[in-house]
C-alpha cells in the first residue's frame, strides 16, 4: 500500500472485530473476480501463465530437476524474462506491467504451486526487491534501476534477515555511519537467508543510522539500496535447505561499505514504513501461492485416494479418507475467500489491510502445511521416498510458516494491534469516570454504545443474507460480541502485562483469524448465489457450512480457555514446566522402561561459522 494517509486513519475489518463491530462494507458485496474489473489486465494474466505452462510442457521447468540439482537453470530466468514474469510489479512507465495486487497475486500463485522455487525468485525480485524500489524510491532511482530489473537483466532482492534479530525490521543490528567526507553512509553488519542474494545486482537493504528525535539522537532503521559491486560488499556463501532447494539463499557481509547519499530509498530513519509496506504485499501472494497448491494437492489427494485400493476398496471409499479430503476442500475455499478479499483491498488502497494481511498468511501457509502432510500419509511408503513427488512437496511447504513474519510473530502482531483500539477506549473512559458529571457527554456515549452491543446494534450483519446462510452468519455474529467481550477483560485483567502475556494474545489472534475466514467465507458464497442462483451453489454452500461448524468448534476452545481459571490454570502450568525444562536443560524425569546413557544432540551455535567447524566443514 503506497497511499500518503497513514495507515491508522484508514478502516480496518479486522481491527474492528476486537471492537465488537462488523464493518460490513469492508467485505460486502464481495469483490468481483479479476476479469470483471478489469479484462485487460485479466488478459495479461492469463498470458504469463500461459507462457508458464508452455515452458513445463516443454521441459525447460523441471520441478523434480531443479530440486535435484538445487538450483534454477539460466534459461528459465531468461525465459521469465522475455515473457515478462520480472516486470510483474514495476510500472508501466519504466517498462513493467505495472500489475495489481490480485494480477500479481494470481501469476505468483500459478508459478509457486509449480514450483516452490519459481515462487520465491519471482517473490523476492517482484515482491520485495524491485516493489520496494516502486514503493520508496525517488524518480532518479527508479529511471535507474526499474527499467533493468523489468527486462531481467539483473534481480532484484530484498536483504532485511539478520542472524541476531531474525525480521525484526525495528531491531536490526547492521549499523550506517556518516562517511568522513559527508556525501553517504557506511554500512557495516551481516545479512543471511536472502533470496537472490548471490545473483542479484539491485538489493534493498535496511540498516539503524542515528537521527534526531526530540533533541536527543536515536538510531532508526534506514533503507538503502546497494550493489555487488560496490566495494565492502561480499557474498559469504549460500546455505543448503529442506526445501525449496532450488531456490538459493546467501549470506551477505557489509564491512565499510559505502553507499553514496543518492542510493538511500526513502527517508533516513523511516526504513520500517519501507519493510512493513512491501512485507504487506509478500504476505499477500505467498497466500496465494499457498491456496493454489492446496487446490493442487487436493487433486492429487484425490487421485491417489481413488486409485489404491487396499482391504477391498479404494482409499477413497473410506470415512477417514473422505473427511481429510472435505476438511481440505473447504479451508480451501475459505483460504481461497480470503485471498480475493485481501487482494481486492490492496488495490483499493483506502484500507489498512496488514491484520488481514497477517490473517491470511498464517491461514494458508498452516493450510498448506496439513494438505501436504495429510497426502504424504495417503500415500504410505510412496509419500516418504523418491522418486514420487509427495515428499518434496511436504518440503516444500514447511518454508511458509517462517517466510514474511513468522506465523508466532504475525499472531502477536494481530492480537497486540488488534486490542490497542479497545485498550485506548476503556483509558478514555478510566480517565472521565473520575469526574463523570463534567465528562457526561463521553461517559453516556460509552454505556450508550456498550446497551447498544448488548441489544445487537453493533454487532450484526445488516446486509440481506441468503437464508442457506443464516445460521453461519447468526454464529459469526455472536462470536463477534464474544471476542470482543474476551478482548477486554483481558484488557481489564491484565492491563499492561498483556503485552507479556503471549498466550492470552495468542488465543485472541486465533479467534481474529477464524472469524476474518468465516466472514470472508461467507460474503463470498452470498456473491455467487447471487450471481448463479442457489441451485447452482450448492457446492460452495456445502463448502461453507462445514468450514464454519468446524472454524466454531475451535473459536469455542479458544474462548473456553480465555474464560474463567480454566485457561489461566493451563498457562501457569505451561510456565512452569518450561522454566523446569530450562532449568534441566531438557527431559529429565526417569525412563518408563529403562535409563541407559546415549550421546545428546549435537550442541549448535547461532553463528554460521561455527555451526561449519562443528560439521568438519572448515578448519
Amino acid at each position: 500500500m503506497s497511499s500518503s494517509a497513514p495507515a491508522a486513519s484508514k478502516p480496518s475489518f479486522l481491527r474492528d472485530l476486537f471492537a465488537g463491530d462488523i464493518n460490513e462494507s469492508l467485505l460486502f458485496p464481495y469483490p468481483a473476480t479479476l476479469d470483471a474489473r478489469d479484462a485487460d489486465e485479466a488478459a495479461t494474466v492469463q498470458r504469463l501463465v500461459s507462457a508458464v505452462n508452455d515452458m513445463v510442457a516443454s521441459g525447460l521447468i523441471d520441478a523434480r530437476r531443479f530440486d535435484e540439482q538445487e538450483g534454477i537453470d539460466e534459461a528459465v530466468i531468461k525465459g521469465f524474462a522475455n515473457a515478462g514474469l520480472l516486470a510483474l510489479t514495476i510500472p508501466k512507465a519504466y517498462g513493467g506491467l505495472g500489475l495489481s495486487a490480485s494480477a500479481y497475486a494470481r501469476v505468483f500463485g500459478a508459478v509457486a504451486s509449480i514450483d516452490a522455487s519459481l515462487g520465491v525468485l519471482i517473490g523476492v525480485h517482484c515482491g520485495l526487491g524491485s516493489k520496494a524500489v516502486v514503493i520508496a524510491g525517488n524518480e532518479a532511482q527508479k529511471a535507474r534501476y526499474l527499467p533493468g530489473l523489468a527486462r531481467g537483466e539483473t534481480l532484484a532482492a530484498y536483504a532485511l534477515t539478520e542472524p541476531e534479530t531474525g525480521s525484526d525490521a525495528q531491531h536490526i543490528v547492521t549499523r550506517a555511519e556518516r562517511s568522513a567526507d559527508n556525501t553517504g553512509w557506511v554500512l557495516n553488519g551481516r545479512k543471511h537467508w536472502i533470496g537472490n542474494g548471490q545473483r542479484a545486482g539491485v538489493i534493498a537493504t535496511f540498516a539503524q543510522t542515528p537521527v534526531l528525535k526530540n533533541g536527543e539522537t536515536v538510531m532508526r532503521p534506514t533503507a538503502f539500496i546497494v550493489r555487488p559491486d560496490m566495494p565492502g560488499f561480499r557474498v559469504d556463501g549460500t546455505i543448503r535447505k529442506l526445501g525449496i532447494r532450488a531456490s538459493t539463499q546467501a549470506e551477505l557481509v557489509f564491512e565499510n561499505l559505502f553507499v553514496p547519499d543518492d542510493h538511500v530509498l526513502g527517508e533516513v530513519g523511516k526504513g520500517f514504513r519501507v519493510a512493513v509496506n512491501a512485507l504487506n504485499a509478500g504476505r499477500l501472494s505467498l497466500a496465494s501461492g499457498c491456496t493454489t497448491a492446496c487446490k493442487k494437492l487436493l487433486g492429487e489427494f484425490t487421485r491417489y485416494a481413488e486409485a489404491r485400493t487396499q482391504f477391498g476398496g479404494a482409499l477413497a471409499s473410506f470415512e477417514i479418507t473422505q473427511r481429510k479430503m472435505a476438511t481440505i476442500a473447504s479451508e480451501t475455499y475459505a483460504a481461497d475467500a480470503m485471498v480475493g478479499a485481501l487482494a481486492a483491498a490492496l488495490d483499493t488502497e483506502t484500507v489498512d489491510a496488514s491484520l488481514e494481511a497477517a490473517c491470511v498468511k498464517v491461514f494458508a501457509s498452516e493450510l498448506v502445511w496439513r494438505s501436504s502432510d495429510e497426502l504424504v500419509q495417503l500415500a504410505g511408503g510412496r509419500g516418504f521416498v523418491k522418486p514420487w513427488p509427495y515428499e518434496r512437496y511436504l518440503r516444500d511447504a514447511r518454508i511458509n510458516r517462517i517466510f514474511e513474519g513468522a506465523n508466532e510473530i504475525l499472531r502477536l502482531f494481530v492480537g497486540l494491534n488488534g486490542i490497542q483500539g479497545p485498550a485506548e477506549e476503556l483509558k478514555e473512559i478510566a480517565g472521565a469516570m473520575k469526574s463523570p458529571m463534567k465528562n457526561w457527554v463521553l461517559v453516556s456515549s460509552f454505556a450508550a454504545d456498550k446497551v447498544a452491543s448488548a441489544f445487537g446494534k453493533r454487532d450484526r450483519f445488516q446486509v440481506a443474507l441468503h437464508p442457506a446462510l443464516k445460521t453461519q452468519a447468526d454464529f459469526v455474529e455472536r462470536h463477534v460480541a464474544e471476542l470482543a467481550k474476551a478482548t477486554q477483560q483481558a484488557i481489564t485483567t491484565h492491563r499492561k502485562e498483556i503485552l507479556q502475556r503471549q498466550l492470552v494474545v495468542e488465543r485472541l489472534a486465533d479467534m481474529a483469524i477464524e472469524l476474518y475466514a468465516r466472514a470472508t467465507t461467507i460474503a463470498r458464497t452470498q456473491k455467487l448465489i447471487a450471481e448463479r442462483g442457489v441451485d447452482a451453489c450448492a457446492r460452495e454452500i456445502a463448502l461453507t457450512e462445514l468450514f464454519c461448524l468446524q472454524s466454531g468448534r475451535r473459536f469455542r476452545a479458544l474462548r473456553t480457555e480465555l474464560e474463567g481459571d480454566a485457561g489461566d490454570r493451563i498457562d501457569d502450568l505451561r510456565r512452569s514446566v518450561a522454566q523446569r525444562v530450562r532449568a534441566e536443560q531438557g527431559y529429565a524425569s526417569s525412563d518408563a522402561v529403562l535409563d541407559v546413557a546415549v550421546p545428546p544432540l549435537p550442541q549448535w551455535s547461532l553463528t554460521r561459522d561455527e555451526q561449519a567447524r562443528a560439521v568438519g566443514l572448515t578448519d
